[in-house]
């Protein structure tokens, strides 16, 4: 099981572990991060899922390489490729920042209005925006070379301009982000989305081109499990293994009690849980997550309904088995505290 929105500050020993202790009380998060046993992940939970998957040769792969798989028209054309996310911005008196309820999952019918305007404001051979099953685009530009790019998700509750590609290389990049957000700005479903109360769509977050760049095969894996989620990265992994993604249940009963593969991963996002809500915070979203998903495993895993859990957040891994509950000597940490 991924959170795949929620990555804590680096940079000082204690501004990462007083904010995830502000997230208690997450009795499932907690639980996991006291008894399972511990691993960092220093390439992110998406190449750690590729090898644990038997896909070590998608890992270094360009995370937007993987996702343009599950589109017919994806790893078509030359040039880079990234995947798209649309955002909304807030505004601060100093600065310009990225929330969590600001990380977007579009319908399918405001991808195709979006993609349809993209290609008539852009007629530019060079670029082409195509909807994906996730709520994201891929966006593909044969003119721009691929350079470093922050996923939003790691941006969530910072200041955008902190995490804009910089340097000489990143300027084609960054005058096309203003360009789209300009697009954008103009664009009537923006006005239809406030009128229904959602944010509008305030730009679109290019990242994912960096990273190996080849045609990646499909080749069905033994075993593979079911996958569950809304995760462009996530779809063409497990598409390039001849399978599909499934929607995310609304609670982990559902998914066990349907007789469930011996492998299932669980992507699930925080992000998700504020989309349409008004005034909860982030600490109630992760704790309907918990609910939901994590506990509900937990108590499984306790049922002997399952041999093995693996919780991955900030990447850090929590693996439980049946005998993890042995280690009460641990000291717990509120929240998150033991993925800080």
């Amino acid at each position: 099981m991924v959170i795949a929105d929620l990555y804590l500050p680096r940079g000082t020993k204690t501004e990462a572990p007083e904010l995830a202790a502000t997230f208690a009380p997450l009795p499932g998060f907690e639980a996991a991060g006291r008894c399972g046993e511990r691993a960092s992940l220093t390439q992110g939970w998406r190449a750690w899922l590729a090898r644990h998957v038997g896909r070590a040769d998608l890992s270094s792969l360009a995370p937007a390489c993987v996702a343009g798989a599950a589109h017919p028209m994806g790893t078509r054309g030359a040039g880079a490729s990234w995947i798209a996310t649309p955002v909304h911005f807030g505004a601060g008196l100093t600065r310009v920042y990225l929330d969590h309820r600001g990380l977007l999952r579009l319908p399918p019918e405001e991808l195709a209005a979006l993609a349809e305007d993209f290609r008539r404001s852009f007629p530019e051979p060079d670029f082409s925006l195509l909807p994906l099953a996730s709520g994201d685009f891929l966006l593909r530009t044969a003119g721009i070379a691929p350079v470093p790019t922050t996923e939003p998700a790691r941006c969530a509750g910072g200041d955008v301009g902190q995490c804009l590609p910089q340097g000489a290389a990143a300027a084609p990049l960054r005058r096309l982000l203003a360009e789209i957000e300009m697009w954008l700005h103009a664009q009537a479903l923006n006005e239809a989305r406030r009128q229904r109360g959602e944010l509008p769509v305030s730009a679109l977050w290019l990242w994912g081109a960096e990273g190996e760049r080849a045609q990646p095969q499909r080749r069905a894996v033994a075993d593979l499990g079911a996958a569950f989620g809304e995760d462009a990265w996530l779809a063409g992994l497990w598409h390039l293994q001849e399978s599909a993604v499934q929607g995310l249940p609304q609670r982990l009963e559902d998914v066990l009690g349907a007789g469930a593969a011996r492998r299932t991963v669980l992507v699930v996002k925080a992000a998700g849980e504020l989309q349409g809500t008004h005034g909860d915070s982030l600490a109630q979203a992760l704790g309907r997550l918990d609910e939901r998903f994590v506990s509900p495993a937990l108590r499984a895993l306790r049922r002997g309904e399952l041999a093995r859990v693996t919780l991955i957040i900030n990447d850090a891994r929590a693996t439980l088995g049946r005998g993890s509950r042995l280690r009460f000597w641990r000291r717990g940490r509120a929240g998150l505290g033991a993925f800080a």
